[in-house]
């Protein structure tokens, strides 16, 4: 039996969602493939639960996931996830993988574990969207003998978009054009709008139903789609920076520098008389609205455009991600990826699948 032990970055509700996800599968996993997986740390903004003999056992117990993630070590000195990482790899367990479910800086954290060889599996746009020279340290060091680097759920969630894409490149296809929708949170606005609703109403429900970030300007400002359209964009060869890329959100200057989020939600209405016209425009010409993510010519640009009502991208609904693919081999009939664009569950689930291929990368995981 190999036992892979995990110590993870974050336990919000992706990181809270894996966590479930491996404890109720461990067993299973064990018996059909030989992989253990034991959590030995778990990591938030101010809680620290670390044993190196293992918490599984501390996990599946009734109410143990609740009780360890709210009752873990909190320290008025909490110094951080540089130090905490640095402290690990100092003496790190055998077959240590790391998981990043944050959405903070972790650049540096990433490539100190990648320089000592450990495997990293994130969710975690950040470090990937960073200055150049850090995204092509990552990669390096990433692709250096066995694969370090996991990081398929950064631009699909738990769709298989970036390791469609890096098949093409390395089987030598070129990728032409790349246009999607990216964002499920997104996607449900744009799929309630066409039934009418009033844009402010969509947000708020969209916000209370959890599919916002607390704050749903982190959403709606497009920067979440303009990472994940750099990510694609580097994957196929194109040396851009974030600030390189042209972003549109979908609302006003003014309403992203509201003073709160209250005051943000009390001034959406604004907006409503401008969505409402769009709509309609659009329903007179067959056309419907989505955030769309194009990445071709050298450039990336997010914003909300307005598609055919029968196109591939104008047949979403709910909040699911469509990524259509045009290549010299596929340009006659583009590679179409579509599935669940949001929730936990399932940006945890490609976790898991990734956490499962790196642990086969480590050397107890490849029997």
């Amino acid at each position: 039996m190999s036992v892979i032990n995990l110590f993870q970055f974050g336990k919000g509700n992706i990181g809270g969602a894996l966590i479930r996800q491996v404890a109720e599968r461990s067993e299973a996993l064990a018996e059909a493939s030989g992989l253990s997986f034991e959590y030995v740390g778990i990591c938030g903004r101010n809680l620290v639960v670390f044993d190196p003999r293992g918490l599984n056992s501390a996990l599946q117990a009734p109410g143990g996931l609740d009780r360890l993630l709210n009752d873990g070590e909190r320290t008025a000195d909490y110094p951080g996830a540089a130090a905490m990482i640095d402290r690990l790899l100092q003496d790190p367990p055998r077959n240590l993988c790391v998981i990043d479910t944050t959405s903070a800086d972790m650049t540096e954290v990433h490539l100190a574990c990648l320089r000592k060889g450990v495997p990293v599996v994130t969710a975690n746009k950040k470090p990937i969207t960073d200055r150049g020279a850090a995204y092509e340290e990552i990669r390096r060091l990433g692709r250096a003998g066995r694969m370090r680097y996991w990081y398929e759920t950064t631009a699909g969630a738990g769709l298989p978009v970036i390791s469609t894409v890096r098949e093409l490149v390395d089987t030598g296809d070129e990728v032409t054009e790349i246009v999607g929708c990216l964002s499920g949170t997104l996607g449900y606005i744009c799929s309630r709008l066409d039934e009418g609703l009033a844009f402010s109403e969509i947000v708020r429900e969209a916000k209370a139903l959890g599919y916002t970030e607390p704050d749903p300007r982190d959403d709606l400002n497009g920067m979440d789609v303009a990472r994940k359209a750099l990510i694609l964009g580097r994957e196929i060869g194109y040396r851009l920076e974030l600030e390189d890329l042209k972003v549109e959100g979908m609302v006003s200057e003014a309403l992203l520098e509201a003073p709160s989020v209250d005051a943000f939600m009390e001034m959406l209405p604004r907006e409503d008389a401008e969505y409402a016209r769009r709509v309609e425009d659009g329903r007179q010409r067959g056309q419907v609205l989505r955030y769309v993510a194009t990445v071709g010519d050298g450039t990336c640009r997010v914003g909300l455009r307005s598609v055919d009502r029968d196109s591939p991208l104008g047949s979403l609904s709910g909040s699911d991600n469509m990524v259509v693919v045009t290549t010299m081999r596929y340009c006659d009939n583009p590679l179409i990826v579509r599935g669940p664009g949001a929730g936990p569950e399932v940006t945890a689930g490609g976790l898991f699948g990734d956490l499962i291929k790196a642990a086969r990368t480590l050397p107890d995981g490849d029997r």
